[in-house]
């Protein structure tokens, strides 16, 4: 049994199969989102105080505080100079807000974007990380995505929440691309693309997200062993689907969500 508290879930739930770039009904007049980041199997659809974003330089922006509690780093702010520290993979960098000045072990380089400050967060470029750190990613322009491909940076607790109540096998990974999600206060909308090249029979898509919550702690998501949610309906070949589920997300820290197929 976890040592955090599972909140066991959440009530009301809508789902239809539409075509591609249809939103969901229930999230009119609210800001549909891009979902830019994969780590492994699990897409990033939020991280406090905001989802990654991909800034006028087309590079991909996470906060500082992602780099610790997703990718297993350890990260420091220091308010009086505006500068973070973040130690990956025993590589160590020194970044400062508005500056492309950056010193990594100890070496000073010239980034090719800029810091900023967002929410209250520090907001860095990922890809220097990844590429300085040597860990294994791909960017795919058509879709905007960053895929982290490297099992050595998958180490954050939602990740070990999700597999702890993850009782499937053989899942087809990518079958649905996440492109997007809505979210309010009380509800949470992931839209999804079949792109497996063939019709996903009813019950056999897996859209399954983990909010992790930053201040009473614990998670919260529909657990395999007890499902809550009907299953999903048939998603014809290159068609969309659109899922919606109830959340308290009023103090949610992170939003995962995996998109696969069922054997």
């Amino acid at each position: 049994m976890h040592v955090r508290v599972l909140l066991a879930l959440i009530v009301g739930f809508a789902v239809h199969a539409v075509f591609a770039g249809t939103a969901d009904a229930q999230a009119e007049g609210q800001r549909e989102i891009p979902i830019h980041l994969k780590i492994d199997p699990y897409y990033i659809l939020y991280t406090q105080p905001s989802a990654p974003f991909v800034d006028a330089d087309n590079r991909l922006l996470l906060p500082l505080r992602a780099y610790q509690d997703l990718m297993g780093g350890t990260v420091s702010y220091e308010r009086s100079t505006k500068a973070a520290t973040v130690t990956l993979l025993d590589h160590a960098f020194r970044i400062t807000i508005a500056s492309r000045t950056a010193i990594v072990d100890g070496n000073m380089i010239t980034m090719d974007t800029t810091p900023v400050l967002k929410g209250g967060a520090m907001f860095l470029p990922i890809r220097f990380f990844l590429d300085r750190s040597g860990i294994n990613y791909h960017w795919d322009h058509n879709l905007q995505l960053l895929h982290i491909t490297d099992e050595r940076v998958v180490k954050g607790e939602p990740f070990t929440d999700f597999e702890g109540n993850d009782s499937t096998s053989g899942h087809e990974d990518g079958a649905l691309h996440l492109s997007s999600f809505v979210m309010t206060p009380h509800s949470l909308s992931i839209t999804a693309h079949n792109r497996s090249g063939k019709d996903i029979p009813k019950g056999k898509s897996d859209i399954h997200p983990l909010v992790t919550f930053k201040n009473k702690g614990g998670f919260s998501t529909d657990a395999y062993t007890r499902p809550v949610y009907p299953e999903l309906p048939e998603v014809k070949r290159g068609a969309s689907v659109t899922v919606t589920q109830r959340f308290d997300l009023q103090n949610a820290a992170y939003i995962i969500s995996v998109g696969r197929r069922a054997p």
